[in-house]
């Protein structure tokens, strides 16, 4: 009471001091936090002005880039292809401050003349290569875009008169980059403009040359695309939402080094910031290919005088007094201390806010790309190093490698092996070799390769990667796509079209051919018939006109029946006519029709046919039977020039009806076995050409045996003969009784041999045996000496030998001094169509037992078997 009474300014004026130095502190932590924050604002606004010039040199960068990619494209781009190009791009409207996109190119000094005299007529006689000089290189804008007032001037000036911009060409050149260049006073500006500007230059190389080094760049360097822009108008947009915005009041000023000379300043925003020298102060590198661009940024401090926190010193020392009058007033000075804390809070919260609403935005960004690179296709996306020239490391793949490679991505970034081991070994030298391309040029690399799948099975794939430089190593960001089907299709296509065009062309050589082979016996049909009309024709060139015309009849019928017959075949119509057929007598035929060719040849023919009449009737179409042999036959005679030909048949062991055409004639190389068989094949179409004749023989063959329900193959080689094996169901008509089976056993125990190099006369001998005197035995046939020992040698069951004294390659005198030293108890008969006494007594002299003359007579025949083969004695001989 006493307190209150005598000291009652002792309470106000504690709670004014206390208030006022809680103003203070207040003040303080206001004006600082207040400096923090247009710091980060600061921080935040040169960030997005940073990111928008850097977007924007970059848009130009690429454009020049695509440039100059243009005219490395083609030798041959016009100014007319230019300004199409120029003009579709649109540049004018997506670059800001974009003045033009020139063409620079390399005139030797001597050729300066002929270069002006050639562009005058491009432009104008006023065309010159300006400023005139003696310089180090001469490089003249040839083309610019847009072609108006401005970047007319340009046209023709010598870029390496500038010292600025002869820097950026070179470094250009030798860098295989986009170099920005120095600021520059654009030639459009004329040279009173003060407005500075730069010009981004793209290297353009002559094709086919390498540009892995600095030597060979320079070598293959035959121009520069130039994109030319006022910094002004290219800062147009950038700053201006920053700069309209009083509470920030940033100045911007751009140099083109890290030296902040006044001498480098190249744009200076339109922001006074007075004489006050109290600044924040933020300068942010920009590179561009080696180019450094420095921005200055400077925003002025807030004096505590303007700043919201001498407001707050204000409102202390008013709350304050208040509160030292109105205690009352002190809880309402909290609350307004309380909002406006709770405001600046909300400020700084709403920022955070804003940070980490675009940490999620970047973070779901990264979820869609994830999400599409793992749900891809048959194929995944990669990202792998060069740790150097043998090793690889994967820093990124898709999960898609589970499906492609069996593996999981931990498994890939731990061991690459798990993708490279599964690269088919002989497609890794050739990825090899296109990766250090790639890698010397600094080049796209594209490659298809086989990949062993993790099933075993193999898959196409396509790899595509660009690589860069990253921290000093090469790094590929690249796909890999499974193109299987894609190869399968192209594979099916590509045979496809080959068997196409091949059946076209062999079919119209075919209809060629059988022009040719249809015109040349109507020429002798037709000649030959016009002569027979010329008078006092002699009766002797009559009759051979006639026979001509007859060969020649003959000759078109058998074409005409070629073709009617393959024509038939081709329809699937055609009926197979069963019937009881007797081989032998079938085989006999066709000996008696070809043995007559095959001796006008000189070319000896065999027949061979070991079973009786009765095993040997079959069903089977005989007509079809008989043309199968026919042109087997036929095409053994046709192709051989020396040795023999051979046709019989057998029973194999499968109890098919084995038959079988044998020459010794030029041959079938075994490429071809499958192929000859084929309709209008090419080795058909090459023998046909040869030999004659449409080429259709072997492929009606092979349709006569399939309809009988057999088989056809080829035995051969080029140069040793052909051997056509046909093999078809045996359906024997005659089933042999019990005495019949007596009957071969007893055969199977007497086996004679025949020597006999004259076939008729071994069919003569053969049906002697077999037909006249009814002998069961079992009959070998020798042609020559040579053979006759080498029977004697393998078979043990000869009983007798038949042999003809004149044989070739041996004569019978020959191999029965031979055969006495192998066998000498084997009972030999000469037989010869010499039968002076001198020949029968040298035969028996050398070593035979006996000696028969031809023609040999039924009766002599039969009583030399009945005395060497049954042993009777002479005296049951007939007389």
């Amino acid at each position: 009471m006493f307190v209150k009474k005598n000291r009652p300014y002792l309470i106000p004026v504690i709670v004014f001091i206390i208030s006022i130095c809680f103003s203070i502190v207040a003040t303080y932590f206001v004006f600082k936090e207040s400096e923090k924050i247009a710091k980060q604002q600061l921080e935040i606004s040169a960030t997005e002005i940073k990111a928008k010039i850097q977007s924007r040199l970059n848009a130009y960068n690429q454009f020049s880039q695509i440039s100059a990619s243009f005219f490395m494209a083609s030798d041959s781009i016009t100014r007319a292809d230019w300004k199409l190009y120029v003009k579709n791009s649109n540049v004018g409207n997506y670059l800001k401050g974009f003045q033009g996109i020139a063409h620079i190119t390399i005139v030797p000094e001597a050729r300066v003349q002929s270069h002006t005299s050639r562009f005058k007529k491009e432009y104008s006689s006023d065309y010159t290569v300006f400023p005139e000089g003696k310089y180090n290189a001469i490089t003249p804008i040839i083309f610019i875009e847009p072609l108006i007032d401005r970047n007319l001037k340009a046209i023709g000036y010598n870029i390496s008169s500038n010292a600025n911009m002869r820097k950026a060409l070179e470094k250009s050149r030798d860098l295989n980059a986009s170099i920005l260049t120095d600021k520059v006073i654009l030639i459009q500006e004329g040279s009173a403009s003060k407005v500075p500007g730069s010009v981004i230059y793209s290297p353009i190389y002559k094709q086919q040359m390498p540009i892995n080094t600095i030597e060979n760049r320079r070598k293959a360097i035959k121009g520069w695309a130039a994109v030319s822009f006022r910094i002004n108008d290219f800062m147009e947009g950038i700053i201006e939402p920053n700069i309209l915005n009083e509470k920030m009041k940033i100045h911007l000023k751009i140099f083109e080094s890290a030296n902040l000379d006044p001498k480098a300043l190249l744009h200076s925003s339109k922001v006074n910031l007075g004489d006050n020298e109290n600044f924040n102060s933020l300068n942010i590198p920009i590179n561009l290919n080696n180019k450094v661009w420095t921005l200055q940024f400077n925003q002025e401090k807030t004096t505590f005088i303007n700043s919201f926190s001498f407001v707050v010193l204000l409102i202390g020392i008013v709350i304050s007094f208040l509160i030292s009058f109105l205690i009352y007033s002190l809880s309402n000075t909290a609350n307004i201390a309380k909002r406006l804390a709770t405001k600046l809070t909300s400020d700084l919260s709403k920022r955070n806010e804003e940070f980490l609403l675009e940490k999620e935005n970047a973070e779901e960004r990264e979820k869609q790309l994830k999400l599409i690179s793992n749900n891809l296709v048959n194929g995944m996306i990669y990202q792998v190093i060069s740790v150097d020239e043998h090793t690889r490391k994967f820093t990124y793949v898709s999960e898609t490698v589970a499906k492609l490679y069996g593996c999981t991505v931990e498994q890939v970034k731990e061991n690459p092996e798990f993708i490279y081991g599964k690269v088919h070994k002989d497609d890794i030298e050739s990825l090899i070799s296109s990766e250090k391309e790639a890698i010397s040029k600094m080049s796209i690399y594209k490659k298809e390769a086989r990949v062993i799948n993790p099933d075993g099975s193999v898959r196409w794939s396509l790899f595509v990667s660009k690589p860069r430089v990253l921290k000093g190593e090469v790094c590929w960001d690249g796909i890999e796509i499974d193109i299987t089907e894609q190869k399968n299709i192209e594979n099916e296509l590509l045979i496809a079209k080959g068997n196409a065009e091949e059946s076209n062309r062999l079919k119209t050589e075919f209809l060629n051919n059988m022009s040719h082979e249809i015109r040349t016996p109507m020429n002798g049909i037709l000649g030959f018939t016009d002569f027979l009309l010329t008078p006092d024709l002699s009766e002797e060139k009559r009759r051979n006109y006639i026979q001509i015309v007859q060969s020649s009849g003959r000759q078109l019928l058998h074409v005409i029946d070629d073709i009617i017959e393959i024509s038939r075949l081709g329809t699937k119509q055609v009926r197979v006519v069963e019937s009881e057929v007797c081989l032998n007598d079938l085989f006999l035929e066709l000996f008696s029709i070809f043995d007559i060719k095959a001796k006008d040849n000189k070319i000896p023919l065999y027949i061979k046919n070991n079973h009786s009449d009765a095993e040997s009737t079959v069903l089977i179409d005989k007509s079809k039977l008989h043309k199968i042999l026919s042109n087997l036959l036929e095409n053994s005679l046709k192709f051989t020039n020396n040795g023999f030909i051979e046709f019989g048949y057998k029973i194999n062991e499968n109890n098919e009806l084995e038959i079988y055409v044998k020459d010794t004639g030029i041959g079938i190389d075994v490429a071809k076995h499958e192929l000859i068989f084929e309709r209008f094949s090419q080795t058909e179409k090459d023998l046909s050409k040869k030999m004659g004749g449409l080429g259709l023989g072997l492929s009606i063959v092979k349709e006569n045996v399939e309809l009988l329900g057999g088989k056809i193959k080829l035995e051969s080689k080029l140069g040793a003969g052909a051997t056509f094996i046909i093999t078809l169901p045996y359906k024997n008509v005659y089933q042999p009784t019990e005495q019949e089976k007596k009957v071969k056993l007893l055969k199977e125990k007497y086996t004679i041999l025949i020597a006999e190099d004259e076939e008729v006369n071994f069919l003569y001998l053969e049906t002697l045996i077999n037909e006249i005197l009814k002998i069961e035995c079992h009959i070998l046939h020798a042609k020559n000496g040579k053979e006759a020992i080498e029977y004697c040698l393998t078979n043990d069951t000869i009983s007798l030998v038949l042999m003809d004294l004149k044989m070739p390659k041996m004569t019978g005198f020959e191999a029965v001094k031979k055969i006495r030293k192998l066998k000498p108890e084997l009972v030999v008969i000469a037989q010869s169509a010499y039968a002076a006494v001198d020949e029968i007594e040298n035969a028996l002299s050398l070593g035979f037992d006996d000696f028969i003359s031809k023609p040999i007579s039924v009766k002599n025949f039969k009583n030399l078997i009945n005395k060497y083969l049954f042993n009777l004695p002479e005296e049951n001989l007939e007389e």
